[in-house]
């Protein structure tokens, strides 16, 4: 079991490695990487890999063997040692259901090295910051795609697309016995429908106070401590009811507002016992797959910051949500915003050819959870453009619409997903009959 912080005070630690830096010299990061059980000396580098979240990513090698060394980014992980208890215990399980025959015999689960003095993770937290460190054994003889877009052939990109829907159907089989009461996600408030539907009232009724807006803050301190800030107003006056108008953005406001029952229906099942509390990868994009180089078969689903409990439906609908928009979630045009059909139907038959832990009722809201997942996203783009783009932050050089578009697109998205559902319901149920 994780602990959930490490006392053991470290050997020679280098004084400026307090919790709160964030520019590390290489010199810093052998260090770091020295207080791991790897054999033999070791050379790093940054990993050109490394994506938005954990910047601070590193390639490690020690004689044969290459490892990626990584600091949980706890500025986005406001609470690291939830990260780190929730990734030993999905590794765990995958590990435990692989040794009894359960999955895919070729899967890969990550592994975590220990430190020197046995632990998961290497705590350098102090007074000043959290500084959370992993390192993990590189899955060897794999690679990851960003996109569908990076294959040529057509058939490849389905053989691909179905790859895909077999690893999170591996996945969610692998980890269904952990009990998900015994796991915290890592993001209180994450994938809370009913959260972002009381920001979205709170936003749509100008509150600037959380005064203003206490009757729709949630209960849950802890929740509430990491999200009250987006129930309020931060635009000026002006901006605001312009934006709030727009003549473009109304009939979006007007549809999120009238399918609130339907972006419900996720949680009224999991109320009724219709379907399972499981726990949840919660980033199931493409590019968190690993598939074998040599026969292009998926072998791993990594990245597992976001882990949650919930219903699997959820990863099955983001999941299909982005490999199906072909138009990307910046499109300002659009008639371009369609649904790849063969893409949605191939991830599909992946998933069903290797899911064994599924029940009827959950295979029968397939077709509806990624419409109810694509809503949300929609839901939540559009709260944030109408506050004043506080939770998906502005880059330097992006348009200030761009949580607008972004927005439109999912909604748009979102209706197209329902105009396909009859048609998508007729090829999962054939699937299923397989």
């Amino acid at each position: 079991m994780i602990e959930d912080s490490i006392t053991t005070p470290l050997l020679e630690k280098p004084p400026h490695l307090i919790g709160s830096i964030n520019d590390y010299s290489i010199a810093d990061i052998e260090w770091i990487a020295s207080q791991f059980r790897i054999v033999g000396p070791a050379t790093v580098a940054a990993f050109p890999g490394r994506g938005n979240i954990n910047l601070h990513t590193y390639e490690v090698r020690a004689g044969e063997t290459e490892y990626l060394l990584q600091k949980v980014n706890s500025d986005v992980f406001t609470m690291p040692y939830r990260v780190m208890k929730s990734m030993a215990a999905s590794i765990q399980a995958q590990t435990d259901s692989l040794a009894v025959g359960k999955g895919d015999p070729l899967w890969v689960p990550i592994e975590l090295v220990p430190t020197k003095h046995g632990h998961q993770f290497l705590d350098l937290t102090d007074e000043h910051g959290w500084s959370v460190w992993r390192l993990m054994i590189r899955i060897p003889k794999s690679t990851s795609y960003k996109s569908l877009g990076e294959i040529d052939k057509r058939e490849c990109q389905l053989e691909l697309a179905r790859q895909v829907g077999r690893g999170l159907a591996i996945y969610s089989d692998l980890t269904s016995s952990i009990d998900p009461k015994t796991i915290d996600g890592s993001l209180p408030g994450y994938r809370d429908t009913p959260l972002y539907y009381a920001q979205f009232h709170s936003v749509m009724a100008r509150n600037r106070s959380l005064a203003e807006a206490e009757d729709l803050l949630p209960t849950d301190p802890i929740v509430r401590g990491s999200s009250q800030q987006h129930f309020l107003v931060t635009l000026g006056d002006e901006e605001y009811a312009e934006r709030k108008s727009d003549p473009e953005l109304v009939p979006f406001i007007q549809l999120v507002e009238e399918r609130e029952p339907f972006a419900m229906g996720l949680w009224a099942a999991l109320d009724d016992g219709r379907i399972r509390h499981t726990l949840i990868h919660g980033d199931t994009k493409i590019e968190n797959f690993l598939f074998c180089t040599e026969s292009g078969n998926v072998k791993a689903l990594v990245d597992l910051d976001t882990i949650m409990p919930f219903t699997w439906l959820a990863d099955w609908g983001d999941l299909q949500r982005s490999m199906v928009n072909v138009a990307g979630e910046k499109e300002r045009d659009h008639s371009k915003v369609v649904v790849d059909r063969e893409v949605y139907e191939s991830v599909a038959q992946g998933f069903l050819e290797a899911a064994q832990e599924v029940t009827d009722e959950e295979v029968s809201m397939m077709v509806f959870a990624v419409q109810a997942i694509t809503l949300e996203l929609g839901l939540r783009f559009l709260t944030d453009y109408l506050r004043g783009d506080t939770y998906f932050r502005l880059a330097e050089g992006d348009p200030p619409d761009l949580n607008k578009v972004r927005a439109i697109v999912q909604l748009t998205l979102y209706r197209r997903l329902v105009e396909f559902g009859p048609e998508a319901e007729v090829r999962l149920r054939a699937f299923r009959a397989r």
